[in-house]
């Protein structure tokens, strides 16, 4: 058996007991009984050995997750538990069975973190909005199919992990203005995501070709904001069906096609 073979066996058996990104160098060299430079020189540095590692364990029907993952879903949990101001980077290490050391190695910071987290639940929300829209707009009575909507994302935010919660609670106390261009880079990207979709219903005939596709997904995203803080000031005069079906009214009588006359 190669050298080469040595390190890529027994970098493999490595990844059925831990995740891929605790796989050392020195360790696959130890095992491998060859000097640590030798599994550098293979997988042609730290990048190209991770990016091997990561690969490899995505297709093990055992996988594991990453450190970084552990830590964003622990940290989620903390955040939605005890809120923005009571969260820790020990109580997120304690949380995901990981040391304190192990978090700062991925993250900086307690605001570090939940950046990372807004970012990770806006990325999984632009995977399958596109799918959502072109359904609720392709149906045959779309405003109800908006209301259904609009239901269900103010019932994901709020009950499951209370993540437009935090947002709002995370921007209102925040000042600091490279935290503030993060967030603006962040919020950008679900902003131009929907508009993007939006823009690709109006060439279908969906959406009215009259409206800027970008501004109407800055509307709905204000619509939904507004709504959560209607919510946070007095949930007892909340009634979630009838607020939803005049939002639906009011947006899809704006953005609905327009009919034209025939002559």
């Amino acid at each position: 058996m190669s050298v080469q073979e040595k390190i890529y066996k027994v970098a493999e058996k490595l990844l059925e007991s831990k995740p891929f990104d605790q796989i050392t160098f020195a360790e696959i060299a130890e095992l491998a009984g060859v000097h640590w430079t030798a599994v550098r020189r293979h997988f042609g540095g730290r990048e190209g050995m991770r990016n091997w590692l990561q690969e490899k364990q995505s297709n093990m029907k055992e996988g594991f997750k990453d450190t970084r993952t552990r830590i964003i879903e622990a940290g989620t949990r903390i955040f939605s538990v005890q809120g923005y101001g009571n969260a820790s980077l020990d109580k997120v290490a304690s949380d995901a069975g990981l040391t304190k050391g192990a978090v700062y190695w991925h993250f900086s910071s307690k605001q570090d973190l939940f950046l990372a987290i807004l970012e990770h639940h806006l990325t999984q929300q632009l995977q399958i909005l596109p799918s959502q829209i072109e359904k609720m707009l392709s149906t045959s009575n779309p405003k109800t199919a908006l209301t259904d909507w609009l239901k269900t994302q103010f019932n994901f935010f709020e009950i499951n992990d209370g993540s437009s919660r935090l947002f709002l609670e995370f921007v209102a106390g925040n000042r600091e203005p490279e935290v503030q261009k993060k967030l603006q880079s962040i919020h950008g990207k679900i902003i131009d995501g929907v508009g993007t979709y939006l823009h690709e219903m109006q060439k279908k005939g969906l959406v009215s070709s009259e409206l800027h596709p970008n501004s109407l997904s800055v509307t709905i995203d204000a619509f939904m904001k507004g709504i959560l803080i209607e919510y946070i000031i007095d949930p007892t005069h909340f009634k979630i069906n009838p607020i939803f079906e005049t939002i639906s009214n009011v947006l899809w009588d704006g953005i609905a096609p327009k009919k034209r006359s025939v002559i």
